[in-house]
């Protein structure tokens, strides 16, 4: 994909960073543990108006919080905006956004599961590498030291380039560090995309849909039934999304299996994925630590990798981003 990508500025000690709420509605408590995290890596932090409204399942009002959005991303003294949790709505403040002001001034942009769409409008609209990763609410004691540090070196510049790193486990949790699984075999490379299942499919058929040419395609998922990830799986490979993709890159598909008490027949979330990832011809990696479980890597997207599915290697497989994902 030959396109001119734009990069944000590496933030350092003292820098200010606004923390939005463009989708639902955020806990006082874990926002304020998040701040704290924010706070000991050394930023400076300012809260959205919108932050702690609500209006149904909603921080506010569609424009109140595109408006929070947009007075953080003008805002001169702010080099980076985060999500302060995902939940439904960032959808709804696309079309209020202005993206000719947000390709003028590249900033850090983080966040996952609903801010998915952000993701992929700004890197639509701007092609401006942004970062799937923590909220500011999500800061749960289990998975702070692994995400904190993901957090530090890839906004501040100290990672990438270099091989995805992977949590380990504690000496005496008794289980081994957690390594890739292989779906299916190979190597390829790519810019990485993508993000939650569930926005991905429903921005298809927007202005702001995936576009998988040529790409390393991420997925991960929370709180979906085997049948409904089928479903938005066969929607992304009938739309040809899939076949699109150089590769996959699976991370986790959290509490995504069927009710075991239930006496309709089902596959497991893990046999889906089998069948729309194996056999493809196309490497795939699943195990990714990112998403809605305990560990939350921050993925660079917009940023080009390779990827080897080889269970010849160490740890069954190998995510290696090539080019820094700040300037």
């Amino acid at each position: 994909m030959g396109v001119d990508v734009f990069k944000p500025e590496a933030l350092k000690k003292g820098d200010t960073i606004a923390i939005v709420a463009p989708s639902g509605p955020v806990r006082g408590d874990s926002l304020k543990r998040g701040v704290h995290l924010f706070e000991k890596i050394g930023l400076r932090v300012k809260l959205g108006d919108s932050v702690l409204q609500q209006w149904g399942y909603l921080a506010g009002k569609d424009r109140e919080r595109a408006l929070d959005f947009m007075r953080a991303w003008e805002d001169p003294e702010v080099k980076g905006v985060i999500a302060a949790r995902g939940g439904y709505g960032a959808m709804r403040i696309l079309p209020l956004l202005d993206f000719e002001s947000i390709r003028k001034t590249p900033k850090v942009l983080m966040g996952y599961s609903d801010i998915t769409a952000l993701h992929l409008a700004l890197w639509k609209e701007a092609r401006l590498v942004t970062f799937h990763g923590p909220v500011a609410e999500v800061w749960s004691p289990e998975m702070e030291a692994y995400s904190f540090q993901c957090v530090k070196d890839t906004l501040m510049g100290i990672w990438p380039p270099g091989d995805l790193p992977l949590p380990e486990s504690p000496d005496d949790a008794g289980s081994k560090p957690r390594s890739f699984s292989i779906m299916e075999e190979g190597s390829a490379s790519g810019r990485l995309i993508g993000g939650n299942l569930s926005l991905i499919a429903s921005t298809i058929g927007t202005p702001w849909e995936v576009d998988t040419r040529g790409c390393i395609l991420f997925l991960e998922e929370v709180g979906e039934k085997p049948y409904r990830i089928d479903r938005m799986l066969c929607q992304l490979r009938l739309a040809g999304k899939l076949e699109d993709a150089e590769g996959f890159c699976i991370g986790d598909f959290t509490d995504c299996e069927g009710d075991p008490d239930s006496h309709i027949p089902s596959f497991s979330s893990s046999d889906v994925l089998q069948q729309y990832f194996g056999h493809t011809g196309k490497p795939c990696l699943a195990n990714v630590p990112a998403g809605h479980g305990k560990y939350n890597a921050v993925l660079p997207l917009g940023i080009r990798v390779e990827i080897e599915a080889n269970p010849d290697l160490s740890n069954s497989g190998r995510i290696t981003f090539l080019e820094k994902a700040v300037i």
